[in-house]
C-alpha cells in the first residue's frame, strides 16, 4: 500500500528544514554519523573528535550512550573479546563531549579507561573498536507536542541506505517523508534523503520526546569485520537538509 502511495506522492523541495526524527533515523546517525567518530581508533587517526572531549558537541537535550549489559537489543555484550565487562558507557552528556569507545590499547594511549568495546567477529581475527548498542536518551516532550510546534516542516520515518565519513558528514535516504504545516501531518512525499553534518544536526535539536526504540537490530556493522550492533532513540526535532526535486 505505501508503494502504491509513493507512485503518486510529490517529491519535496531541496531545503534546509525543520524535521522530526524517528527512532530509526536516530539510531542511524547515532551509529553511522556519530558513532564511528567516537570510536578512539579513528579518533587517533584523525576523526573531527580528536581533542574534544570536555566540550560542547550537541544541545543540552542530547545526552548519546552506548549500552552495557542491560538492554535487549541487536549487540548487547556481557563482556567484550579482551575481557573486559560491558557497562553502559555515555558519550555526550548534556551536549558535552564525554568519553570515545576504547579497547585497552587505546585506553592505555590516552589515558582513559577500557570501555568493553573491543570485538571479533571470529575466534581468528583480532578484536577491533566497535559499537555495541548505541542511542540518545528520551526526553520529556510527546510526539504531538513536537509536531505541534512546527510551522512548516517534515516528519521523518524509517532510515534507508546511506553513507558519513569521518567528519560527520551524512547523507540517507528516508523511507516515508510526510510534510508539516502548521502544527499538522500532511502528505506524503518521495524520494526523500537527509543530509547534513551531524553535529551540526544535534546542535539545532529543540525538542526529545518521552518515546524510545532500538531500531536497527537488523543489520550488522561492516568495520572490516561484521558485528551484529543496534541503533535508536527517541523522536528528536531539529534542522538538516532535506533533499528532493520538483516534478
Amino acid at each position: 500500500a505505501r508503494g502504491l502511495k509513493l507512485l503518486k506522492a510529490p517529491y519535496p523541495k531541496g531545503e534546509r528544514a525543520t524535521v522530526v526524527l524517528d527512532p530509526g533515523l536516530v539510531g542511524l546517525i547515532s551509529h553511522e554519523a556519530i558513532g564511528h567518530t567516537v570510536e578512539a581508533d579513528f579518533v587517533l587517526s584523525g576523526a573531527i573528535t580528536k581533542d574534544k572531549i570536555g566540550q560542547r558537541v550537541a544541545s543540552e537535550l542530547v545526552t548519546m550512550f552506548d549500552s552495557g549489559p542491560e538492554e535487549v537489543a541487536g549487540g548487547t555484550l556481557l563482556v567484550d573479546d579482551e575481557g573486559v565487562i560491558t557497562e553502559k558507557t555515555i558519550i555526550i552528556e548534556n551536549g558535552i563531549l564525554k568519553s570515545y569507545l576504547h579497547n585497552r590499547e587505546t585506553a592505555a594511549k590516552m589515558n582513559a579507561k577500557p570501555t568493553g568495546n573491543a570485538r571479533a567477529w571470529e575466534y581468528s581475527v583480532e578484536p577491533i573498536i566497535r559499537m555495541r548498542n548505541t542511542g540518545i536518551e528520551p526526553g520529556e516532550s510527546s510526539l504531538e507536542e513536537i509536531i505541534a510546534g512546527i510551522k512548516q516542516g517534515y516528519l521523518l520515518k524509517g532510515a534507508g541506505g546511506g553513507q558519513a565519513d569521518a567528519n560527520a558528514e551524512f547523507m540517507f535516504q528516508v523511507q516515508e517523508a510526510y510534510r508539516i504545516e502548521d502544527g499538522k501531518v500532511g502528505e506524503l512525499l518521495r524520494d526523500v534523503t537527509i543530509s547534513g553534518q551531524a553535529f551540526e544536526v544535534l546542535m539545532s535539536v529543540d525538542a526529545v520526546s518521552k518515546d524510545f526504540n532500538w531500531d536497527m537490530g537488523w543489520g550488522h556493522c561492516g568495520k572490516w569485520q561484521p558485528a551484529k550492533v543496534d541503533g535508536g532513540g527517541p523522536y528528536l526535532r531539529c534542522q538538516a537538509i532535506v533533499g528532493g526535486r520538483q516534478k
